[in-house]
């Protein structure tokens, strides 16, 4: 397990130092902080999780930082900090059932972490030092108390899953204030009593979220997603259904747990968790990184489905006392595995970043999408459900263009096809356009200007090089 996190860690830092929260909505979430100078909010019912995603940035900004190299690296640590802050509080609330936590991570986060602006990631990273709290922080630390405050507190405003996520949490603090009360410890009972609170007024924000949808078009999005999910899994996803389906095997079959613990099994669960796990870099035209996109859905399913073994480990926890090394080795693997996955996808990423950024000081003016090789691999996923001409998020390549510009006197934009054709771009919403000047954001404050880019497009004969 302790290989497991390091490798989570590296996957970790690597993705911020990687600006890989530009991928997909990151590029235009940057952009929209950058040009308020301050947090913004794109739904009421979900605003506690932006602000955690921009608080780093927001800060970076109301210290003076201007340079967009700090600013990218700032707004990665609010994207990318979550589930390892998560995952530290577990292990320090119950080291010893660390492992399920562990599990939820690889299981739900990892299949759906490459995007990065995801609030669904926060609600799923807040259910399991909550979950820990309650079950397993006896005594009742004052540590554990701000944990457990702070998680029900910031899960009140996050995504339309609380509603399914805070309910089992609302019931099992109301029934550890029971607990606490017959204790006589009139503290634990008090705090205990807040969070059910908190947690069943997350159960009505993630109703109303639900019932009354601010945008229309997030709530049809995830149901076509799930669906979507369930004809297509992917290659991380549908390796960790295989890798869950051994381990149940192997964790009550003692004939396959002999088969996969001795060393010829040893060896080549090894080389399938490296084949597992480099498959990015192994076949690059074969991935898609947009369907973690539609994978959504399992940062609801994972934790759901992994309830019963955290009452099991609480309640019963003899069950699976002699199960618990095999439990937890598997798990580590998972981990590695799913870790590694996200390792050699954000190589892919650095280079199709690379490419972009030759593509941006080498051209003036707009530049299409399918006259550059970024369109045939797939750098903002290759699919898009709407439309057979690009990727699924084709609207944030302007966006992207501008967060990783290579020089502040902005030359060109990187557009697809989609948003250049006079019949289909009216079809698509766009934060803005590239071929109306007048709506591209005002980024002065950072030394941003247009001037390269109009001259460009002043004189289209020599707008490319």
């Amino acid at each position: 397990m302790a290989l497991g996190c390091w490798v989570f860690g590296i996957s970790i830092l690597f993705a911020i130092l990687s600006s890989r929260c530009l991928y997909a909505d990151g590029a235009y979430e940057f952009i929209r902080v950058l040009q308020s100078q301050n947090f913004v909010v794109l739904l009421w019912s979900r605003h506690f999780v932006f602000y955690i995603f921009e608080a780093p940035l927001v800060l970076a900004i109301k210290l003076g930082v201007t340079n967009l190299s700090w600013l990218r690296l700032a707004f990665g640590l609010g994207c990318f900090l979550p589930w390892p802050l998560a995952l530290a509080a577990c292990y320090w609330i119950c080291r010893k059932h660390f492992w399920l936590a562990a599990t939820g991570c690889a299981a739900g986060y990892l299949n759906a972490a490459f995007v990065a602006i995801a609030e669904h990631i926060v609600t799923h990273a807040l259910f399991w030092p909550s979950l820990f709290v309650i079950l397993f922080a006896r005594p009742l630390k004052p540590g554990a108390i701000v944990i457990l405050l702070a998680c029900a507190s910031a899960m009140l405003f996050s995504y339309e899953s609380q509603l399914f996520l805070s309910a089992p949490l609302s019931l099992l603090a109301l029934w550890r204030a029971h607990v606490e009360r017959q204790e006589n410890n009139r503290t634990g009972w008090t705090i205990f009593l807040i969070a059910s609170a908190l947690f069943a007024a997350g159960v009505s924000v993630g109703l109303c979220g639900v019932l009354m949808p601010e945008h229309h078009a997030d709530f049809s999005a995830f149901k076509n997603g799930s669906r979507a999910m369930l004809a297509h899994l992917g290659w991380p996803l549908g390796w960790t259904v295989g890798w869950i389906v051994l381990a149940v095997a192997a964790s009550f079959s003692e004939n396959i747990w002999k088969l996969v613990s001795q060393k010829p099994g040893v060896f080549v669960l090894i080389a399938a968790v490296l084949v597992w796990g480099s498959w990015p870099i192994l076949a690059p035209n074969r991935g898609d990184t947009g369907l973690q996109y539609d994978h959504r859905s399992v940062d609801t399913l994972v934790p759901l489905a992994l309830l019963p073994l955290a009452l099991i480990l609480r309640f019963r926890p003899q069950w699976l006392e002699s199960k618990s090394y095999r439990l937890e080795s598997l798990a580590a693997a998972l981990l590695i595995g799913q870790s590694l996955w996200q390792i050699s996808a954000t190589v892919h990423w650095c280079q199709d970043v690379m490419w972009m950024r030759e593509t941006l000081a080498s051209h003036g003016g707009i530049v299409p999408l399918h006259s550059t090789v970024l369109a045939a691999d797939g750098m903002e996923g290759r699919d898009l459900h709407s439309d057979r001409l690009g990727g699924r998020f084709d609207w944030t390549w302007p966006s992207l263009s501008l967060a990783l510009a290579p020089k502040p006197n902005i030359q060109s934009f990187v557009c697809s096809e989609v948003f250049l054709s006079p019949q289909i771009r009216a079809r698509f919403w766009q934060p803005y356009d590239p071929l109306a000047p007048q709506t591209l954001p005002d980024l002065r404050h950072y030394g941003i200007n247009y001037r390269g880019f109009l001259a460009a497009m002043n004189a289209p004969a020599t707008a490319t090089k």
